[in-house]
């Protein structure tokens, strides 16, 4: 009889017990779990993933028999060839398994993998915009590079001196404000993340609020390719990758080009394909998945796209209307890219410049930044009607600062020192056929050149010769002075350790038949970059700043520094104290000067 009662007793006991029963007749992999729990955090943002997909739904159903999946894989990993037997206590079990670093580890992969579940879903929503849209974004920092954005965000990311701020161009509002270096950011095409870059190191983070959904190390940079991919661009010189947000997977990319990509976009088709530019041309790849791996096949290349890229890095592209065409300038004139075909076609107003294209609202027409060497008063913005062959003069405050066109609000974006403006018509003056609007360039650029040259011929005979037995006597006999002056750069990027921003310039040194001296002059720092055209003939460069300055580019030209002087108008007492200062350093003054109170590019020589 007492044989009989033992057993019962003992399963009395077990049913007693309850959950300690149920648990410990769990899964090996459930009982390993349960004994190495996983910490608040990880609950937490489990939790909230789950509540973002929303219960039931297709998504949650996902998220939910992955996670599973995970948690299985977990206890294999950590754990292995360890099968914990009925009679094991919860204790028993934390006890048996010996590699608890393990189980850290693979957690904070759960927690990287749980925000790139986050991001897919916040990257497959439709971007926020207000009904009633306000005029203009007041903002506090230098918002042309914020233009810049390759797909027409609608969330601007301003970098200030003193950390970062996003803004909403729908209703104006501040969604994100911090202090701190802001690094390199770029925002999605909703504006739903943004993409933070320094060191090294990329953190993906939700632009409502700023949490940090996930980071990538090794990485200087990320390029939205859909709600499930991104591409990644390395900070070591590797590979661009394909991220695989729903498996936390990543495949290089191969690319030929031994260089890292300009840049990468998805195609119009939305058919798993995506496009990468590099400085050799443009190949399409197609992507594709089979349990749980990615697999890149190129689809279609185009060699030799015959860009200077250095001028495509100053102009960033951006898609048509119809999302068929990528639209960039190169070589001063308008390059659309049809991504079907990858073949391209240029438009040239020469002998005008494309400094920069966005669409407009309209098909078949664009924005262009049109300018010539020497007609300061009708450079600017045009509208280019590709069908009537016409060009239109953009007036009011988008006359002069760079235009982007905003999908998400179908509207143009133009930017100025502290504000950004949404414009839904422009202030055109009358189409005219390209031809007179060329003519006009043309005609202004004569004036202002035989003008130079009556100044020039006062100065020199006033000028005086440098002292004998200078070194710069053999640099500038038979060279002509250009200047270019700002007080300060468009785009400024607070360096760690220095009291102040430095810009950058870029001047664009364009083929001469005399040898040119090239002034570069500022007030606040400024990094100078010198873009030589083939045929330039540099043959020095004398720079002056309040604030210490440098110049990257000059190759073997030799760089003078003239001191704190500094100039941006020839108006200004600064500019005839400039003056003074090159002609005790040449014998020759300044014969073409252009001047502006803020800048990012211009154009020397061309004569």
């Amino acid at each position: 009889m007492m044989r009989l009662q033992l057993p019962l007793i003992l399963l009395a006991g077990l049913l007693l017990s309850g959950c300690d029963v149920r648990q410990r007749f769990s899964s090996p992999e459930a009982r390993i779990n349960e004994a190495m729990p996983l910490g608040l955090p990880l609950r937490q943002a489990f939790e909230r993933t789950a509540e973002q997909l929303g219960q039931p739904s297709a998504g949650f159903q996902e998220l939910e028999s992955a996670w599973v999946a995970r948690l299985r894989a977990r206890a294999l990993t950590c754990s292995p060839n360890f099968s914990p037997t009925w009679r094991q206590s919860e204790t028993a079990v934390r006890e048996a398994v010996k590699d608890k670093a393990c189980f850290e580890e693979f957690d904070r992969g759960l927690q990287r993998w749980l925000g790139m579940q986050r991001a897919r879903w916040l990257l497959a929503q439709p971007p926020a915009v207000a009904d009633d849209m306000p005029p203009s974004v007041t903002l506090r920092g230098h918002s042309n590079s914020l233009l810049r954005e390759q797909l027409g965000s609608p969330v601007l990311a301003s970098a200030l001196s003193d950390g970062l701020e996003l803004v909403a161009l729908a209703s104006g509002r501040v969604l994100l404000k911090e202090s701190g270096t802001s690094g390199e950011v770029t925002v999605s095409p909703n504006g739903r993340l943004f993409a933070q870059a320094a060191g090294g190191v990329v953190k993906v983070r939700a632009s409502e609020g700023g949490e940090t959904l996930f980071e990538l190390s090794e990485a200087n940079a990320v390029h939205w390719l859909g709600a499930d991919f991104m591409g990644v661009r390395s900070s070591k010189g590797k590979a661009a990758l394909l991220l695989n947000l729903r498996s936390d997977k990543a495949v290089p990319i191969p690319t030929k080009s031994h260089a890292p990509p300009i840049t990468l976009f998805p195609m119009p088709s939305g058919d798993k394909t995506f496009a990468v530019l590099t400085y050799e041309g443009l190949q399409r790849f197609k992507w594709s998945e089979a349990e749980g791996q990615t697999a890149i096949v190129l689809e279609a290349e185009r060699a030799g796209v015959d860009m200077n890229h250095m001028v495509l890095m100053q102009s960033p592209g951006q898609f048509s209307l119809d999302g068929h065409e990528w639209l960039f300038a190169a070589r001063g004139k308008l390059v659309r890219l049809d991504l079907r075909s990858l073949e391209y076609r240029e438009q040239g107003f020469e002998p005008l410049e494309v400094d920069a294209v966005s669409p407009a609202t309209q098909e078949g027409q664009y924005v262009l930044a049109l300018s010539l060497h020497g007609a300061i008063a009708r450079n600017g913005n045009y509208l280019f009607d590709a069908r009537q062959g016409t060009l239109a003069r953009i007036g009011g405050p988008g006359s002069g600062s760079r235009f982007r066109y905003v999908p998400a609000l179908k509207r143009l974006a133009h930017g100025g020192p502290s504000a950004v403006w949404l414009q839904e018509r422009l202030d055109l003056a009358m189409p005219q056929p390209i031809a007179e609007v060329t003519a006009g360039f043309i005609d202004e650029a004569n004036k202002s050149k035989l003008a130079a040259a009556a100044i020039e011929e006062r100065q020199l005979s006033l000028a005086q010769a440098p002292l004998p037995g200078s070194p710069l006597l053999p640099l500038v006999q038979g060279a002509y002075v250009e200047g270019v002056g700002v007080y300060e750069a468009s785009e400024k990027v607070a360096q760690p350790g220095q009291s102040r921003s430095t810009g950058k310039v870029v001047v664009n040194v364009r083929r001469t038949r005399l040898p040119m001296v090239l002034v570069l002059t500022s007030y606040e720092p400024v990094q100078w970059n010198l873009r030589m055209e083939p045929g330039a003939k540099l043959s020095l460069v004398l720079l002056g700043s309040y604030y210490p300055s440098t110049v990257v580019g000059a190759d073997s030209t030799r760089v003078v520094q003239i001191g704190r002087t500094y100039a941006y108008k020839q108006e200004d007492p600064e500019f005839s104290a400039l003056q003074r200062q090159v002609n005790q350093q040449t014998g020759r003054t300044i014969s073409v000067f252009q001047g502006n109170y803020s800048g990012t590019s211009f154009s020397v020589g061309g004569n």
